[in-house]
């Protein structure tokens, strides 16, 4: 009877077999694993800057000559046209200053779904997590029409926002708008750290990621529709960052007139 004799296997087909049995546990390792986060910022970046402005409707240059500026197309996810901004962005010691310019066609104070015509939503994301719309998130609006400014947070997901007053918070802040040649003109002003539980808190070297929505009110009174920047999406955010500054305010008052 032939006994089988045991052959011994080569080293060569010994080492193929460990390679193939690292590349494949390294392909599982990998199908296991969460995606890699990437990063929502665009990368646009503005401040620090120090400065302040008279809160008139009129993005005047000399005001905003310190100011943190770039100059872009908005975003229009329904197709068309987009409009030029400009983005003026700085701070005092106590506030930041937002001055916005746009090259809408007109300076609309009223509009279908839009009681307050052409305006910018101004979305903060606090806590600089990545993401807009968490629930307290600060939120600013500036409109053509009467009430020009309003002080909001998001209260109900995903994106509802209303006053902070409604919600037991304060009015912080002023905003004014103006049609200035061929230009909406738009400027605000926030404290930096009201305390109010609804706004963010902000100090020098803080980083704060904002996006901004403009709502377009037709001439006719038609629903023009929004355009954003950086983009339209959830995590389509650029960033602030606050400056140590020392700049005084200016506010002006409008002395009482007698009748």
């Amino acid at each position: 009877m032939d006994i089988p004799t045991r052959r011994n296997t080569p080293v060569w087909l010994l080492i193929t077999i460990i390679l193939t049995i690292a590349a494949l546990t390294v392909l599982v390792s990998n199908l296991k694993s969460p995606p890699i986060s990437v990063s929502a910022h665009s990368g646009d970046v503005f401040g620090p800057a120090c400065g302040a402005a008279t809160i008139d409707g009129v993005v005047n240059p000399d005001e905003w000559s310190s100011a943190s500026t770039k100059t872009f197309q908005m975003v229009r996810p329904g197709g068309g046209d987009p409009f030029m901004a400009t983005l003026y962005v700085m701070n005092s010691g106590h506030y930041l200053y937002l001055g916005i310019t746009i090259n809408d066609d007109e300076f609309s104070t009223s509009g279908q779904w839009l009681p307050q015509g052409d305006g910018f939503r101004i979305d903060f994301d606090n806590d600089h997590s990545g993401s807009l719309f968490a629930l307290g998130d600060d939120a600013l609006t500036i409109n053509a029409g009467l009430p020009q400014f309003g002080d909001r947070y998001i209260y109900n997901l995903p994106t509802s926002i209303r006053l902070d007053v409604e919600g037991g918070g304060t009015l912080d802040g002023i905003g004014a708008a103006n049609r200035v040649g061929s230009l909406n003109h738009f400027e605000l002003r926030h404290p930096l750290c009201s305390g109010d539980s609804l706004d963010f808190c902000l100090h020098p070297a803080s980083t704060v990621g904002f996006r901004l929505e403009y709502l377009d009110a037709e001439a006719d009174g038609s629903f023009g529709g929004s355009q954003y920047f950086p983009g339209s999406d959830s995590t389509s955010e650029a960033d602030i960052v606050i400056g140590q500054c020392s700049t005084p305010d200016f506010f002006i008052y409008l002395p009482l007139v007698n009748k």
